[in-house]
């Protein structure tokens, strides 16, 4: 017979991770809440992150005042078809005293409901932020419902009845990014088939990587001292480095482990997956890949759930005269495009004073970043269309990574590519937690703007 738990031991909730919601989850509980913003007197606080959810056990309807929550919802398209999803509830008055123009209104609440639709097992979302939604991701959402987008758009959706206090119903028109100069709406054409033809008709195809989903962040994460820990040499201003030299470390033990590919915050060209899936990988054949241990930051432990897929083999391979570059020196292209954004805005919008407080805490961090050296070394700003050239991928294996470093600020990574075979396999075994994007050979690789 089972041991009776003690009076006041806490039970930990279900966690799951956003990216890893799945259409039953919100069958069988209705509504999620944030364990970040909700549970920091909880045992179980230190195991989440911010988009770690647990159901939500208190009495309906969920008042958004309370946390960020996650309430089941339906979704309409034009053609009349339906289909499951979430969304997070806007408190009433959610504007009030905000100054935006009521025709803004309608878009703006959309950043705060984050509308997700399940298509299947796979999750598609409609807004993104600064960034946009990727037209390659519009073209998956199109391939997944087998719909043009005449078919799909607008969509409606709501939120269960009796659920929440909050709005929890509204309109899609379309894929949404936003900037200093508002909200856009974009819809991506279907890709013809000659397009898709063309992409895949000439030898072996090619698929850069990317991951479903970002959990916690490496460790230790102040001003990202993992970096230097990490990478041998590492530029703190851009974020190239020369090589790995340490294992990621990871927040705390307790988290409910990974079941498929994951990764970090802030790092986005290394995978880790479980011990048995890396055996899968290695057994199957795959070629460009080892595995190397990953350590709890705490107690210097290896994790004993997931390992780092190791990707060693680099080509020069990305085709970028058309990319946006960032030089790292002083006053480089994203510097000054930086400045001469920020001064259209302040000739519309009037600067708030800083209080002396903030005022010094500027000072310092401007002192502090000023003081870090510039390496020189050039990346690109990621496309959303990426070309390969063909010639020099004659011998790469299942899986590489590009010579050219892409991303801004003071992120850097590699595009991962794989191979046909890999991606077949990964299908074939159902394996969790990839998105691929086919690659092109002809052309130049593009970087939308809307």
């Amino acid at each position: 017979m089972a041991a009776a738990s003690a009076p006041n031991e806490m039970v930990t909730p279900k966690l799951k991770q956003l990216g890893d919601l799945e259409p039953g989850d919100l069958k069988r509980h209705r509504v999620w809440i944030g364990c970040h913003t909700a549970d920091y007197d909880k045992p179980w606080y230190e195991d989440t992150d911010e988009e770690t959810f647990r159901p939500y056990s208190e009495k309906l309807p969920a008042n958004p005042a309370e946390g960020i929550f996650l309430v089941r919802a339906m979704f309409k398209l034009k053609d009349g078809s339906r289909y499951p999803g979430f969304v997070t509830p806007a408190a009433e008055g959610w504007d009030k005293g905000n100054g935006r123009r009521p025709t803004f209104e309608h878009n703006h609440i959309l950043g705060t409901q984050q509308p997700q639709m399940f298509v299947g097992d796979r999750l598609f979302g409609f807004w993104g932020g600064i960034m946009g939604i990727p037209s390659q991701a519009q073209q998956e959402l199109y391939a997944a419902l087998g719909k043009r987008p005449d078919a799909i758009f607008p969509v409606q959706f709501f939120a269960d009845a009796d659920l929440t206090t909050g709005i929890g119903d509204g309109m899609i028109e379309g894929f949404y990014r936003r900037d200093h100069d508002g909200i856009h709406v974009a819809i991506a054409e279907p890709q013809s088939g000659a397009e898709v033809i063309d992409n895949t008709s000439h030898g072996r195809t090619w698929f850069s990587v990317g991951v479903r989903r970002h959990t916690g962040y490496p460790q230790p994460e102040k001003n990202l001292q993992y970096s230097n820990l990490v990478y041998e040499g590492s530029c703190m201003r851009c974020g190239i480095f020369d090589r790995q030299i340490a294992p990621f470390r990871f927040k705390k033990s307790g988290r409910a482990s990974p079941s498929g590919f994951t990764q970090q915050n802030w790092v986005y060209d290394a995978f880790f997956v479980p011990p048995s899936l890396a055996q899968e990988i290695l057994k199957a054949g795959i070629t460009g890949v080892a595995f190397r241990p990953a350590v709890f930051h705490r107690g210097n432990v290896e994790c004993s759930d997931r390992v780092q897929m190791v990707i060693s083999t680099i080509i020069s391979c990305a085709e970028t005269s058309r990319l946006p570059t960032v030089t790292c020196k002083p006053e480089n292209e994203e510097t000054v495009a930086l400045r001469t954004m920020f001064a259209k805005w302040d000739a519309v919008h009037k600067p708030t004073a800083l209080s002396p407080e903030a005022e010094e805490w500027v000072r310092k961090n401007r002192e502090r970043i000023a003081a870090i050296p510039y390496c020189g070394r050039l990346k690109f700003h990621p496309p959303t269309a990426l070309v390969l050239i063909r010639d020099n991928l004659k011998d790469a294996p299942d899986l590489f990574q590009t010579a050219e470093w892409f991303g801004g600020g003071g992120s850097a990574f590699r595009i991962t590519l794989a191979s046909d075979r890999f991606v077949n396999l990964l299908q074939e075994r159902r394996w969790k937690g990839l998105v691929f994007h086919s690659a092109g050979h002809s052309g130049w690789s593009e970087r939308a703007t809307v």
